[in-house]
């Protein structure tokens, strides 16, 4: 039962209406058979299941007998969804090009509230492709592995990254901050964070569940200001993280000199978001 409950779930998320979900799910289970069978059977108008079955075999996923309706048979999954994947991907890059030639990209302030997993997911690969100087992010582990490839992408670009993280991590080319009570921040914490600000210019800000279907909080803003005082606050927490790392070192104090004359401000590094700052009329 809970197989099926999800498949039909899963179904009316794709596209089906929760008829369509319930009778390709039964054709699947059982030999072809008949409309009036199959409304016997789901209990169920036999009409409705004519209508079903007409969206169903127009969508791909069954097959009438040769010259006679009656009998009906599904489509296998592997068969149905390579043609159905197919056709989602066509119309979405043709429907995107339509709606691209009318999509007015204006400069706007307002902070904004994100409501989707995937949304937060597709919005900080989207500000990784547009970061140009330095990237600061702080990444739970279940976000990082999510993430990691744009992250590789922009340090292949010449981007400079400075990451939190709270499982040791190794990220060829990027400036890693671990830490160490990272296995206490995840238990207290319960949930998976992914924040990240690009160039003093954007921010989000994320919180998601911990198995990362659901927002708990999310916004995003390119909001200037917003964006230089977050750069420098997460800035300023990674080095705290470095320091508490050498806190036992013999040479501690030799150790905390070299980060501190190597603290990132806005007076000694290029943070493209401060410069349009006080460049704005």
């Amino acid at each position: 039962m809970e197989i099926k409950n999800k498949s039909i779930e899963n179904l009316m998320q794709l596209g089906f209406n929760n008829l369509e979900a319930e009778v390709y799910f039964h054709l699947l289970s059982n030999l072809p058979m008949t409309a009036y069978k199959i409304g016997r059977q789901l209990n169920k108008p036999t009409a409705n299941v004519y209508k079903a079955l007409d969206s169903l075999a127009k969508k791909g996923a069954v097959m009438f007998e040769d010259n006679n309706k009656k009998h009906c048979k599904a489509i296998s999954p592997d068969e149905f969804f390579n043609q159905y994947e197919k056709n989602i991907i066509d119309k979405t890059n043709s429907t995107k090009e339509l709606l691209r030639n009318i999509d007015k990209d204006s400069f706007d302030e307002r902070t904004y509230t994100i409501e989707s997993v995937s949304l937060a997911f597709e919005r900080f690969n989207i500000m990784m492709k547009k970061c140009k100087v330095v990237a600061v992010i702080d990444a739970f582990p279940k976000t990082l592995e999510k993430v990691i490839d744009s992250i590789n992408e922009a340090i292949s670009r010449g981007v400079e990254v400075f990451i939190q993280v709270y499982e040791p991590t190794e990220i060829k080319g990027a400036n890693v901050a671990y830490a160490e009570m990272g296995s206490k921040v995840m238990e207290y914490w319960k949930s998976q964070q992914l924040n990240l600000i690009i160039d003093g210019e954007e921010h989000l800000i994320s919180l998601m569940n911990n198995d990362l279907t659901q927002i708990k909080q999310a916004t995003w803003s390119n909001n200037l200001y917003m964006s230089c005082m977050l750069y420098a606050g997460f800035m300023r927490e990674q080095t705290m993280l470095k320091i508490m790392s050498k806190v036992n070192k013999p040479n501690f104090e030799e150790e905390v000199k070299k980060l501190l004359e190597n603290q990132r401000f806005f007076f000694n590094s290029e943070v493209p978001g401060f410069d349009k700052l006080f460049s704005q009329k």
